[in-house]
């Protein structure tokens, strides 16, 4: 605890050289204030950025702490079905059952067995590689923990081909293996985690201008209280840094509010407390702000019929991929990382207090 306030102080001794930022000591009354009034520690004070000039003292007082966001997710999504978000093969084969666009799932692997997609026992990791060389359409596949969260597993492949022979590359890497070497190697490094196999997605132009190595996403909320209106609650694009597969930001990418309305991006927001809002990204040199992106109205569609099949379900954080053929469902998370309200700018109070009536 007082390690926290202490990094506290420190931060608002240096934020407050921000032109955007509150003087010094306003800044510690405000944490000393949020503290005795709603639990809010003076470390979520900056994790939120609550320390800009120009954000209403009663937003600041819609902010949730970690422990009362999961009450709320407790309440709204029943914990006895968030158990289907957390596991890959039971949301996709909901996702499948419902024609809902994904990836295309080609296989189940687990440490003694596995599963093609169509039912075919995979009984040695050669019935895999026979698969691969008959699929010549793929030069892309991504192996996915089957309980995996946060990109935590996820590998992206190029698959090498020579004559009859098939290798298996990982795209941030030079090396190349024989589809049962890295098969095994990878689940090994991983405590022999079962995975499923996809089709890789390839993302629109539009997307793969910000940061081409990972694959971008959009996370939406989405809410719908019992026998109303599903209603897109909030929109941000999640962007990769150079050399990275995943984009979220606790691997150090950046979140992008969207406009709703014009479906442009606004200011890039990361958790580097240095220099938490940029234009311009830092590996790739392209400029973030005020991009327009594609498919505004199929991605809404898309998420209202998301959460209108899940059972039990109040509030969503929805994964959309944006192929040149139009939104993707990556996966569906009943349990969203809070964090979102700070890429929004908005209170969890102003995003969620509406479902919680």
């Amino acid at each position: 605890m007082l390690s926290s306030i202490s990094n506290a102080i420190k931060l608002s001794w240096k934020n407050q050289k921000d032109p955007d930022a509150l003087p010094f000591f306003r800044q510690l009354k405000e944490m000393f204030l949020l503290q005795i009034k709603i639990g809010f520690g003076p470390g979520n004070y900056h994790r939120y950025k609550l320390w800009q000039k120009d954000m209403p003292w009663q937003q600041k007082l819609g902010y949730w702490h970690d422990q009362k966001y999961y009450r709320f997710l407790n309440k709204v999504n029943p914990l006895s079905y968030r158990i289907m978000a957390r596991n890959k093969v039971l949301a996709k084969s909901l996702l499948e059952f419902y024609d809902i666009p994904d990836a295309e799932y080609l296989c189940f692997l687990s440490k003694n067995n596995g599963f093609l997609a169509d039912g075919k026992p995979i009984t040695t990791l050669a019935v895999l590689g026979d698969m691969l060389k008959q699929r010549t359409d793929l030069t892309k596949i991504c192996f996915k923990p089957v309980a995996g969260s946060g990109g935590e597993g996820f590998c992206a492949v190029e698959i090498e081909r020579n004559n009859d022979e098939i290798k298996l590359r990982e795209l941030s890497k030079d090396r190349s293996l024989n589809v049962s070497d890295f098969v095994t190697q990878l689940m090994a490094t991983n405590n022999d985690s079962d995975y499923i196999i996809e089709k890789y997605l390839e993302q629109h132009p539009a997307l793969a201008a910000f940061n081409p190595s990972s694959l971008n996403t959009l996370r939406v909320w989405v809410g719908q209280r019992e026998n109303e209106k599903a209603k897109v609650i909030a929109i941000y694009l999640r962007i990769g840094r150079q050399g990275s597969m995943v984009d979220n930001l606790l691997s150090g990418g950046f979140g992008i509010a969207i406009d709703p309305e014009d479906f442009k991006t606004t200011l890039a927001m990361s958790l580097d407390s240095s220099k938490p809002t940029v234009k311009t990204h830092p590996d790739t040199g392209y400029n973030m702000f005020e991009q327009q992106l594609p498919f505004r109205e199929e991605v809404i569609a898309l998420s209202e019929k998301v959460i209108s099949i899940l059972p039990h379900t109040t509030f969503v954080g929805l994964d959309i991929a944006l192929t040149p053929e139009g939104p993707v469902i990556v996966e569906f998370n009943l349990a969203p990382t809070a964090i979102g309200a700070y890429v929004i700018n908005s209170s969890h109070q102003q995003l969620l207090g509406w479902l919680d009536q």
